[in-house]
């Protein structure tokens, strides 16, 4: 038979796979292999697939298929409530990881040799160290990289919290590639190096992603505690409570033993914590898509009206769909987005690359590059942001800025959001064309009050 796909009881029956065959598709992966199913009423059959823990690759939002790393028992368990699942045999046979993708040790080199070749303009960072000991380093691009140049707006991209996710960082290194040497060339990329501080994070995972180097490669978590943790659920905010995530150390969506609890994601919180970015953006993949917050079904940012056109805005300009995690794949707690935004008010948004045709480690030669030329426009469009409808400045008319707010409202009283002081004084609010009233409050003592019109570009002032 010449079929792609066969239906699993084929697999099983008809063609009698052998347990020698599934282990070879994945064997850390408990003898589980590719299968997809095809979803009738995609929210709720999502949600029931999420409700047995079983490890969710990717999706095609267009035709509402699923991809899900499977052991047999899951496959028995999808087929009794009504979920037909088949191999795709084309996913089956796994030869060894492009080297043309990149291992930790050849980020470190990557980043260290752009600090020797741009030093003008980059500066590496250790930002933490992983479970394993591995260090995890940040590049700073700006024009004084040394220097905390507090009257320029920051700006994150990271990369691979999942460590089978090949690809993300690899959009990471076009962005350090783009802007290090194009610096001379384009004047909008000078214009972006020389006004912001331009954060990128190519790979968080390190320990994960030297475990797939080493032969598990489907492997997701770090591998802290021998049987790792999702980084990208361990994140304080809402961690473990809409069950977007995993009790269980086996699920590949283990939350980990406390909230915050991996060194990988201290790392991040910390380079958060310090920096405080107004925009973010993880790279992660597949699906073809673009996240905001908030990830817990039903629930949405206190700002949607500004965070969801930005994410449709860059999802239009790479032809992805934008949406929120539930909307677009299921309920998530504990990630990176929902916790820069309501911990530091952090415009933030994933974006997974590639779509189902490639999955999560492509053809490198046929691959990489059309994935980081196809998505410069989503990076490059939240950096010319920065200068877009917004209002920046410092707060001089209080001592206790700790306890200092910025009341938003639009003439008509609406409220658009509170917004906390940075330790600083500073703040960078993003807004939508339109006149606003901003009033600085101290506890409940009110401060002062300014009245203003936003335009096209960033407004700049003192409060």
């Amino acid at each position: 038979m010449n079929f792609k796909t066969l239906s699993l009881a084929m697999a099983l029956g008809l063609c009698s796979l052998s347990a020698q065959t599934f282990a070879h598709t994945h064997s850390d992966k408990n003898n589980s292999f590719v299968g997809s199913v095809k979803l009738k009423n995609y929210q709720e059959q999502m949600k029931m697939i999420q409700g047995l823990d079983i490890d969710i690759a990717g999706v095609d939002r267009k035709n509402n298929i699923v991809d899900l790393l499977l052991t047999k028992e899951e496959v028995s368990k999808l087929e009794a409530m009504g979920l037909h699942v088949e191999i795709d045999f084309s996913k089956l046979d796994r030869k060894g990881l492009d080297d043309d993708y990149k291992s930790p040790s050849e980020i470190e080199d990557i980043l260290k040799n752009t600090e020797k070749n741009f030093s003008h303009i980059a500066k590496v960072h250790v930002i933490g160290r992983s479970s394993e000991g591995r260090e995890i380093y940040a590049l700073k691009i700006s024009d004084n990289p040394e220097l905390n140049e507090e009257s320029e707006p920051a700006i994150l991209f990271n990369s691979m919290h999942h460590a089978r996710e090949v690809m993300s960082p690899e959009v990471s290194l076009d962005i350090i590639e783009q802007l290090t040497k194009n610096y001379n060339s384009d004047e909008k990329i000078k214009h972006y190096v020389n006004n912001n501080q331009i954060w990128i994070v190519p790979m968080l995972n390190v320990d994960g992603n030297q475990k797939v180097w080493d032969g598990s490669r489907m492997w997701r978590k770090n591998t802290n505690y021998g049987h790792g943790v999702d980084i990208n659920r361990n994140y304080p905010y809402k961690w473990g409570t809409c069950r977007g995530s995993s009790a269980s150390t086996w699920s590949d969506t283990y939350r980990g033993p406390t909230a915050g609890s991996e060194p990988e994601t201290q790392a991040l919180m910390n380079l958060v914590k310090n920096i405080r970015p107004v925009f973010d953006i993880s790279y992660h993949s597949y699906s073809e898509i673009v996240i905001y917050p908030m990830g817990c079904n039903g629930e949405r940012a206190q700002t949607k009206d500004i965070i969801e056109p930005i994410g449709k805005e860059i999802g239009d300009l790479i032809g992805y769909e934008a949406g929120t995690a539930w909307e677009l794949l299921y309920s998530v707690d504990g990630s990176d987005i929902d916790w820069m935004y309501n911990e530091y008010q952090v415009i933030p948004y994933v974006i997974e690359v590639n779509s189902r045709a490639q999955g999560f480690q492509p053809s490198y030669a046929k691959w990489r590059d059309k994935t980081v030329e196809r998505n410069r426009p989503a990076w490059l469009r939240l950096l010319s942001r920065l200068d877009g409808p917004g209002v920046r400045g410092t707060i001089t008319s209080t001592e206790n800025i700790q306890d200092t707010t910025i009341e938003v409202t639009k003439i008509n009283g609406e409220k658009v959001q509170d917004y906390r002081v940075n330790p600083t004084g500073g703040f960078h609010i993003v807004l939508n064309k339109g006149e606003y009233k901003l009033t600085v409050k101290n506890k409940n003592e009110v401060l002062s009050v300014k009245t203003i019109s936003i335009e096209n570009e960033r407004m700049n002032i003192t409060l």
